[in-house]
């Protein structure tokens, strides 16, 4: 139990310091499928039933989500295809899951029971002012969830992007606010493509005006860049690069120290 706990540890950590370099809030929030797995290595006692389910599904879910990001560095999930039938089932689907390992979770002991799931005083507002924000949290993982049935194959092109903009603003356009991105507008052959990309992306080509990529088209439409020629931009990625490992070795450190002496000590 203590090796799987530091191990989750190290893994939360590695999901912070992506979120930090990329910009990608999603890093961080697909930590919350390891939450039940983490409250069982901690409050786990001698006679406590283990839910060999509840933990494949929270570590499926986790790797599902990271497939999602794995190597990505823009994107344009718009330009997948909406079906209304498949998505509410995969919403339902995914919703299911995340409430089976937060109730089976609470049932077993591991997590404290505000629903009173199992009990005969189940409370209605207690159970709906938990599922409620539940629901809200779906929404995420229903959408890397998408993206990663997305991606299970992509057809490739070469493109050549002419007169590229680069800025950083929300998906309503806003400047300033919140759930703010980083974003890429170029013109090939009379049409302008749209990327979000990551934060390290973006300081590394803001002031490029012509970039050669290759676009990768999902199964369900959406488009995906995982390599482009580096070669341009190499000297500004070593220079960033490098503050980055520092900063994150110095955490890792730390980090790995805090979880030595909490697990087995």
């Amino acid at each position: 139990m203590e090796w799987l706990g530091f191990l989750i540890v190290l893994t939360t950590y590695g999901c912070v310091y992506m979120t930090s370099i990329t910009g990608r809030l999603g890093y961080t929030l697909m930590c919350v499928w390891l939450i039940p797995i983490f409250s069982m290595v901690i409050n786990y006692q001698s006679g406590m039933e283990i839910n060999g389910l509840m933990v494949l599904i929270c570590f499926g879910m986790f790797f599902v989500c990271r497939r999602s990001f794995v190597d990505v560095k823009m994107w344009n999930v718009k330009k997948q295809k909406k079906h209304p039938l498949p998505i509410v089932l995969l919403f339902l689907a995914v919703f299911a899951l995340f409430l089976y390992t937060y109730a089976q979770a609470q049932i077993q002991g591991y997590m404290l029971n505000i629903q009173g799931w199992g009990n005969e005083d189940e409370n209605f507002w207690s159970m709906a002012l938990t599922i409620i924000p539940m629901l809200g949290l779906t929404i995420p993982f229903f959408q890397m969830t998408y993206t990663a049935i997305d991606r299970i194959y992509c057809k490739s092109k070469m493109t050549t992007l002419l007169e590229c903009q680069f800025y950083i603003t929300n998906e309503s356009g806003v400047e300033n606010g919140v759930a703010q991105g980083y974003f890429l507008e170029g013109i090939q052959n009379g049409i302008t493509y749209h990327f979000r990309m990551t934060k390290r992306m973006y300081y590394l080509l803001r002031k490029e005006k012509l970039l050669q990529i290759k676009v990768r088209t999902g199964i369900l439409g959406g488009q995906y860049v995982t390599t482009f020629n580096t070669e341009p931009f190499i000297g500004n990625m070593k220079r960033r690069d490098r503050n980055s490992l520092q900063a994150g070795f110095v955490g890792l450190v730390l980090t790995c120290a805090w979880a030595v002496w909490f697990f087995f000590y």
